[in-house]
Parts: C-alpha cells; sequence; structure tokens
C-alpha cells in the first residue's frame, strides 16, 4: 500500500512539475509574442505576389509560365493566380511549428493583400516593405525607432546611418518587434531578409531561438539583425541587438 501511494505520489509531483515548467514557457513566450498567440489571433503574413503577362517571341501570352525548378526544358507550364515566395513559405513553416508544439495554437495564415487595410491586429509578417504591406505597415509606424531599409541595407531610423557593414557570401535578416501606437495591446514583428535567406533564417531565429530573445529583450521592443548562410536558415546568428 505505501508503495502504491508513493507511486501515485511520485507521478502527481511528476505532472505538477511538467505543468509549472510548461506555464513558464509559455509566460515568456507571451512577452515576446504577446498575448494573441494564445487567442488564436496571430496573423502569420506572407506577401502575395502577382505575374505580369509573360509575352511569347510570335506575340501571344504564355499563360503557364511557371515550371519546376531544374525542369525548365521539359515542356510542362503551371499557372498560378498569385504565387508566393519559397523562402516566405518556410518562414511561416518555423512559426506554425513552434506554436503548434510550445502553446498547442495555430496562427492564422494570411496575405498581406487581404488584411492590408487593418492595423488593430497582431501578426508576424515575412519579407521587405517592397513586397509586404505589413512589413511596410510596422517599419513606418512611429513606435519603430529602431532599424528600416534604406539604400542597400538596413539602415538607423533616426540618422539613416548603416547599420551594418554587409559582408559578400551572407543574407541578412531583421527580426522587429513592436506595439504599433495607435493599438498598443497589439504585437506586430517582422521578418524581413537582404536575400531570400536573410527572410528565412530570420523565423528560424525567431522560432528555435526565441528563449534568447526572451533572456535579450524579454517583453520589450527590440531589433535584431541576423546573418545567415545561404541556404542554411539554421545558420543564423545575431550580428546586432537593440532594445
Amino acid at each position: 500500500m505505501l508503495n502504491i501511494v508513493g507511486g501515485l505520489i511520485t507521478v502527481a509531483v511528476i505532472d505538477v512539475g511538467r505543468y509549472l515548467l510548461r506555464k513558464s514557457k509559455q509566460r515568456r513566450l507571451k512577452k515576446i509574442f504577446g498575448k494573441d498567440i494564445f487567442l488564436n489571433e496571430m496573423h502569420l503574413v506572407y506577401g502575395q505576389l502577382s505575374l505580369p503577362d509573360q509575352i511569347r517571341p510570335d506575340g501571344s501570352i504564355n499563360t503557364h509560365p511557371f515550371v519546376k525548378p531544374e525542369e525548365e526544358t521539359s515542356g510542362v507550364g503551371f499557372s498560378i493566380e498569385r504565387p508566393v515566395s519559397s523562402c516566405e513559405l518556410r518562414a511561416a513553416k518555423y512559426l506554425a511549428e513552434i506554436f503548434g508544439k510550445e502553446i498547442e495554437k495555430s496562427p492564422l495564415l494570411s496575405s498581406d493583400f487581404e488584411i492590408r487595410q487593418r492595423l488593430d491586429l497582431s501578426f508576424i509578417s515575412f519579407g521587405g516593405p517592397a513586397s509586404n504591406h505589413k512589413t511596410r505597415d510596422a517599419l513606418n509606424n512611429e513606435s519603430n525607432t529602431y532599424i528600416t531599409f534604406g539604400g542597400n541595407g538596413f539602415v538607423y531610423w533616426q540618422n539613416a546611418r548603416p547599420a551594418i557593414v554587409l559582408q559578400s557570401g551572407f543574407d541578412y535578416g531583421l527580426i522587429l518587434k513592436i506595439h504599433p501606437r495607435q493599438f498598443q495591446e497589439r504585437t506586430w514583428i517582422v521578418c524581413a531578409g537582404l536575400g531570400e535567406w536573410g527572410t528565412s533564417g530570420a523565423a528560424w531565429y525567431l522560432a528555435y531561438k526565441w528563449r534568447n530573445i526572451y533572456k535579450f529583450a524579454k517583453n520589450n521592443q527590440f531589433a535584431i539583425i541576423v546573418r545567415v548562410t545561404p541556404g542554411q536558415d539554421e545558420s543564423a546568428e545575431p550580428t546586432i541587438s537593440k532594445q
């Protein structure tokens, strides 16, 4: 009987420990990503694109201009009304995986075009200001006093001076978190790259190195620039961190 009672107590203690550990982890996630990740109100926002008409040499329109990689001469083409960048799909995958694992919630997947008029929401946007309306909103918001795009790279918002010296052979990605001036309860996060691997590398670092970000920023706004080896999102490492 004592062995049974002792076993039950041990199991209960282990379960309580796991529960407390999980709650502690979720509190830290909330400080980084905001409360909306627990309310199924966090949008993962990819940039919606379009392809202008492709004119063949004979003057006709190629209605199926897309081909499979490394099969350009196969003669098989595809039509896509609204193409999506592969780096942004990778980026969305990283964040969706970590939310599913840590909080068992599914974020909302939205294109920037369909929510371009909305500001009262929380989001993580992928891609630079030229390709994603929500990235543009975050970078231009008055709460961003950190880093933005300018010239051929990232610049400090206050004086437009280069934030980093770019090295050849690497892509670079910006992770920016702000609470917009108009809606302070909302959280806007940007993963935007110089080079496509900068975007997906930034998203990978945000998803899988969030504990490092928490130690640095807690629940404050921040900007981080990561350096990424093309083709290897997991190589992302921070070079500049500001809060």
